[in-house]
C-alpha cells in the first residue's frame, strides 16, 4: 500500500483535511504500458471490489474483461475514438455490467448503477495497492458492446475501465500529453450541504 503521497501527486493535489494517501494517488492516467498483468494481481484487484455494499446483498455488477490480443480488439471496436487512441494500449480491458432487477424480488433495482460505482471505486483503490493504474470510460457504444458481449436483457453495460501499468506520456496523441496529469477537485464546501440542498459553482 501508498504511504505517502506520491511525487506526481504532490504538485497537483492538496486536500483540505488529513486523508490516507490512497484515495490522492488514485488518479485516471491515459499512458499504459502494455505489459501484462498476472493473475494472482489481477484477483487481488477483483476481490477487493466483491467486498463492496450493495442493497439487499445483491451485487448487481459484473466485470466482462479482455486480456486477450484478441479480446481487446473486440472491446476497442465499440469505444468511441477519442478512447480507442490510448485505451488500445491497456493490457486489461473491463465492461461492468449491471443486472437491472432484483434477483430476490421481482423488481426493479434502482439503485444497481449506484452500487456497481461503488465496487468501481473499490476496485480502483486496490489497483493503486497494487501498484496499478485505471481510467474509467463512459464513451462507448452500449448497443455494441450489448452485442460483442452477448448481454440478456436484463443486463446492461454502464461503463469501461482500462486497467494496467502506468506507461510513457510521450507515448500518447499530442493533444492527450498535456492532460496526463493529476486532476484537483472542487472545495469540500461547495460539495457537503447540511440542512438543505443550496446551488454552488
Amino acid at each position: 500500500m501508498d504511504s505517502k503521497i506520491s511525487e506526481e501527486v504532490q504538485s497537483h493535489r492538496v486536500p483540505d483535511h488529513e486523508i490516507d494517501p490512497l484515495f490522492l494517488n488514485r488518479w485516471s492516467p491515459r499512458a499504459f504500458s502494455n505489459e501484462s498483468i498476472d493473475d494472482a494481481t489481477l484477483n487481488r484487484v477483483f476481490e477487493a471490489a466483491r467486498w463492496a455494499p450493495s442493497s439487499m446483498n445483491e451485487q448487481p455488477w459484473r466485470f466482462v474483461i479482455a486480456r486477450t490480443p484478441q479480446d481487446r480488439e473486440r472491446f476497442v471496436e465499440f469505444l468511441m475514438p477519442g478512447n480507442q487512441a490510448w485505451a488500445k494500449n491497456a493490457p486489461v480491458l473491463i465492461v461492468v455490467v449491471t443486472k437491472k432487477t432484483f434477483t430476490s424480488r421481482d423488481m426493479a433495482n434502482p439503485v444497481a448503477a449506484f452500487d456497481a460505482g461503488c465496487a468501481w471505486g473499490f476496485l480502483a483503490l486496490a489497483a493503486v495497492q497494487n501498484g496499478l493504474i485505471t481510467h474509467g470510460m463512459a464513451g462507448f457504444d452500449r448497443d455494441k458492446a450489448r452485442e460483442t458481449l452477448g448481454l440478456p436483457e436484463d443486463f446492461d453495460s454502464v461503463a469501461v475501465i482500462a486497467l494496467g501499468k502506468h506507461g510513457d506520456a510521450a507515448n500518447l496523441p499530442p493533444e492527450l500529453r498535456e492532460r496526463e496529469k493529476p486532476s484537483g477537485r472542487r472545495p469540500l464546501s461547495e460539495t457537503v450541504m447540511e440542512g438543505g440542498f443550496k446551488v454552488t459553482a
